[in-house]
């Protein structure tokens, strides 16, 4: 019965991770979807690129909303005399676009679209979170 009694565990263990990974999912899903309305307009790239996933190892689980685009953070943070946590002050400087068309820029305010979209739903978070561990 030993036997039987710790598989019966894990199985709730399970299921209540199952539960768990199903809150997590859904709070961010949430954040998911307020990051692409806060998301600049623009051509719409970044804004489809915003995306989220559940990682999971022995010891933790985590729900993770990101953006695999290269320039998100410039975004999110600006750049320049702009950025956020200072940036480049030997401003303005030059750069040749794809077109070979050159410019000159002093930096880029930021547009912050993830870290107000976390901020802003936290309490729903919450409550989604303990819900899924209550219902376990």
């Amino acid at each position: 019965m030993n036997g039987l009694n710790g598989i019966l565990d894990s199985l709730d263990s399970m299921a209540n991770m199952e539960n768990v990974e199903g809150a997590l999912s859904k709070a961010c899903m949430l954040v998911e979807r307020s990051a692409k309305q806060k998301a600049p307009k623009g051509n719409g790239e970044l804004r489809r690129s915003i995306t989220s996933r559940i990682e999971s190892n022995e010891t933790e689980t985590v729900g993770v909303v990101f953006t695999p685009l290269e320039y998100a953070p410039y975004v999110e943070y600006g750049t320049g005399l702009f950025a956020e946590d200072g940036g480049r002050l030997d401003v303005p400087w030059n750069y040749k676009d794809d077109e070979g068309n050159w410019h000159s820029t002093s930096g880029m305010k930021p547009q912050p679209f993830l870290r107000p979209a976390f901020n802003e739903n936290k309490e729903a978070i919450l409550r989604i979170l303990q819900e899924g561990i209550t219902d376990g």
